[in-house]
Formats: C-alpha cells, structure tokens, sequence
C-alpha cells in the first residue's frame, strides 16, 4: 500500500491501550457514527483505516519482528542499543520491558478498527451485498490475525469483540486461550466464505483466508502433539493435523493466484509487491510523511556505514542493530541460495577502488560500524539517502503455507513434494526418503528457519513445538529466564485493568 488515508472521523476510535495515560472521562470524538458508515466509500475508507496499523513501527515496521526474532537464534541485539531490546535477546524481559508495551497494545488498535467495520459496514445498504461481504471479510480475517498473535504472544488476554465506544468497555477479564482459538477460528471460517480470490495489493482475500487458518490449526496440532504449555484444551492433534491439512491444501491446490516465486530476491523487491508469494504484507513507501507510512526497519539490519552491495548498487548506512547470529547463519548449507543471496556477507566500499568489506559471524568485526553478515531481506534497491525506506514486511507468503502444508501431512508423497519445491527452488536436494512422522516434522521445522529466518515466525514456531528450551537452551547454549511460552502482560496494562491480575 501507498500513503494511506487517515479516517478523522473515527481517528478515536482506537483500542483503549492506544491511550498512553489512564483514562479518567469519556473523551470527546470518542466514537462518532452518526454522519459515517452511508456509502460504499466510507465502508473502503474504514477497511483501509484498519489495514493502515499493519505497517505502524510499533506493530510490522519494526517492534514485531524485534518481539519474534530477538529471543531466538536468528538474531542478536548489538552491544549499547535499547536496554529492552537486549533483554529479549538475552530471554530475560520482565512486565516492565518497553518493547512488550506495543507489541500487547498494537494489536488491540488493529481489533478495534475491524471491529467498527464489522458492526458498521453490515448496515450500509448502498453498496452490493458482495462488496459489503468482500469487505466485512476481510475485516474478520483481520481481527483474527491481531488475536492470533496476541494469544501466541500473551496467552490468555481478554477479547474485544465490538468496538469500544466507551472506557467503562476496557477493564475485561482474560478470555481463556481455548475461547480465543475458537473465535479465531469462528472469524476465519466466516471470512472465507465471504471473500473471492480477486486480489488487491496490500490486502487479503480468500486465499489468504485460508493460509492463516491454515496456520491456526497448525497451531494447535503441533502443541498438543508435543505438549506445548498451554494447550492442554486440544482434544486431537490428529484432528487439527487434518484441518491444517484441508485449509492449506486449499492454498496449494485450489487457486492460480498465488505460488512460488522462482526468484527469491524477487519476493522481497520492494518494486514487485504484486509477486505471486504475497498473500499479505505491510508495505510503506519511502515517500510518505512519517514512520509507519515510510519504514526504518531495513536500517536495522544494516551495516552502520555507506557501503555498496555485491551487485554494486549503493545503500546509505544503517543502524547495525539486528545482528544475524552465528547459530543461524552456520546452520545453512554453503550452496543455499537463501544464504548466498538472502544474507549479505560481503560489501563494497564506496570509493574508487570497491575494496571488499567481508562480515563474519563470529565477531571478526571490520569496523565498530560492521561486524556480522545481515539480511538483505528489507532492502530497499532504489533508497538512496536519508532514513525513509520502502518495504515489504512479509504477514503471510505462500512457501509459509506451502511448509504448513507440508508439515501437516507428514512424510507422504504430498509431504515430501511440497518440501522439495522449496528445497530445489534453495538449490538443494531432497530430503532423505523413508523418514519417521516426527524426523519428517523436524525437517520442515528446520526448512522453516531457513525459508522465514527474519520474518516474525521463528519464535512462534518454537513455542508451538515446544522446542524454546530444546533448540535454544541445549542445542545453542542460551539462558531463559522466566517464561519461555507466553511473554507476560505488560505492568503498564495490568495498572489500568485490574482485571488482567487474573
């Protein structure tokens, strides 16, 4: 999406966590609806308004893939930058930790806004039935992507599911983890039913409707079948095997919108956001007015000096903040194209001579400014100066449901054909034949770090194999202190609703 247009009239009409001090009146514009919601216009208007906090720096621009990435082996938070930053790294962050704020709060503002849709379109009778319902849908398929990670985030936390028009609205008890996977599950199945596969950048459709169940189910298959906490309520891994199975399959099977795209650095050009991977991203433009309509977030992986990259086309420095970590970077094969191409180990100098600058992962820094190999998935080709960037937050792609599809069905021929797609399009050869359902399940785990590495999946595919302390702990040496499954709600929240002690 380019610049999107704020709606003022219901610019108040966000989620009370929004709200940065306790609110103590109703506040005047609280919720307006007399003039609004009358034509097909103000209903396209209200979608985009809910669309528009995808890409907000507090939610996909930058604060989610710090909450999914930096605790896990992916990515390591530089020496002397933000306190809580380093703290989720270490796998040590408390109530008090700044970067939980907005990751609990974010969402919330996003259900709220698909909340006004969702009550307020319904009643707009100048429109056609399928645009409303297009628009409705896509709507429900929003509120189910902010819950589903919230409840992957916090666990139990409460559900709102109309618009709060009013503080005496906010102070709700937690809804258990069950209630929120059956909502979730209840707004996808309804959405589905309500879209086409007609495709509008920047927004969902069916298809993408059928990814992201596809994942909840997933979801909960993999932590019952392993015993992830908090799952207990699942009655049959099979059974949400089988359900991940149907809805991803639908993704696979059912339509000729979406596949894979043969070139990988393709998927991540911010000029080709109309490739065939992309079933939902956040998306800024380097032209817009502030963070969130433009993004910062390539500069966080990037080297903190002007270099020129292997094909010798320049980028202004970055922030080296986001350090691949040796764990990650060792684990690829030397002939994946999803490393040679997708991590940048060597840069250029911007003078005359091009010398090389060569990262490593072991700390073998070049300058203070450059010290490990970063991702080139967020980079910018035509980001010439300045911090404004254009990218391409991937929500949902299609090789994610395709590793979904492929996990779910297990070492089958469809299994393993929709591993091999993703494997030959890497260069690599196919999986060893004959493999156990759990040895199979452990290679698409594994196939999904490298194929999403930096994408906002890694923590989450850890919780729900109950693999945090297996992976992290045993395998790569770190130290987790408190819980590894839910991040606790954030003080500042419990402070306004007492209700969230619970």
């Amino acid at each position: 999406m380019k610049k999107l247009k704020y709606i003022a009239l219901i610019l108040a009409a966000t989620s009370f966590t929004a709200c940065r001090k306790q609110l103590e009146e109703k506040p005047y514009g609280f919720l307006s609806t007399a003039n609004f919601y009358k034509t097909e216009a103000d209903a396209n208007s209200a979608l985009i308004y809910a669309y528009s906090i995808l890409p907000d720096l507090d939610y996909y621009s930058r604060n989610f893939i710090t909450l999914t990435e930096a605790p896990t082996e992916d990515m390591e938070i530089a020496a002397g930058k933000s306190a809580d930053n380093v703290l989720l790294d270490k796998l040590a962050a408390t109530s008090v930790n700044g970067t939980l704020r907005p990751g609990f709060q974010l969402p919330y503002v996003g259900a709220n806004r698909a909340n006004l849709v969702i009550t307020y379109v319904p009643g707009i009778t100048t429109m056609s039935e399928a645009a409303r319902n297009e628009i409705v849908g896509e709507a429900y398929t929003l509120r189910a992507l902010h819950y589903f990670n919230l409840v992957r985030l916090f666990g139990a936390v409460p559900m709102h599911l109309e618009p709060v028009d009013d503080p005496s609205k906010t102070n709700l008890p937690k809804s258990s983890i069950k209630d929120i996977y059956d909502q979730i599950i209840s707004d996808l199945t309804k959405a589905q039913g309500m879209m086409d596969q007609v495709r509008h950048v920047g927004r969902i459709n069916q298809v993408g409707a059928w990814g992201l169940l596809s994942k909840v189910y997933l979801t909960l298959a993999s932590a019952k079948d392993t015993g992830s906490p908090g799952y207990d309520f699942v009655a049959s891994a099979d059974d949400m095997y089988a359900k991940a199975k149907e809805y991803a399959g639908k993704v696979v099977n059912d339509q000729t919108v979406y596949g894979l795209d043969p070139n990988l650095s393709d998927i991540y050009d911010v000029n080709k956001k109309s490739g065939p991977e992309h079933l939902l991203d956040a998306s800024t433009d380097r032209t817009g007015t502030n963070e969130g309509l433009y993004s910062k977030l390539p500069k966080m992986f990037m080297p903190n000096l002007n270099f020129k990259l292997p094909n010798k086309v320049f980028v202004p420095g970055g922030f080296n903040e986001f350090l691949t970590e040796a764990a990650l970077y060792n684990s690829f094969d030397n002939s994946d194209k999803r490393k040679t191409e997708l991590i940048i180990s060597t840069i250029y100098d911007v003078g005359a001579g091009n010398s090389p600058f060569v990262g490593t992962p072991q700390n073998l820094s070049i300058t203070d400014a450059y010290t490990r190999p970063f991702s080139n998935k967020y980079n910018d080709s035509g980001w010439q100066a300045g911090d404004q960037t254009s990218c391409n937050t991937p929500i949902l792609r299609f090789s994610d449901i395709l590793l979904v599809y492929a996990e779910a069905c297990g070492p089958t021929l469809e299994g393993y054909n929709a591993i091999k797609a993703i494997r030959t399009r890497a260069g690599l050869g196919d999986l060893p034949p004959n493999l156990t359902v759990k040895q199979f399940r452990d290679a698409v785990l594994q196939e999904r770090s490298w194929e999403l590495c930096f994408e906002g999946q890694r923590l989450f595919d850890l919780r729900r194999t109950h693999n945090m302390e297996n992976i992290l702990v045993t395998k790569y040496g770190k130290t987790i202190t408190g819980d590894a499954y839910f991040f606790p709600i954030p003080q500042s929240e419990v402070d306004r609703n007492p209700n969230l002690n619970n």
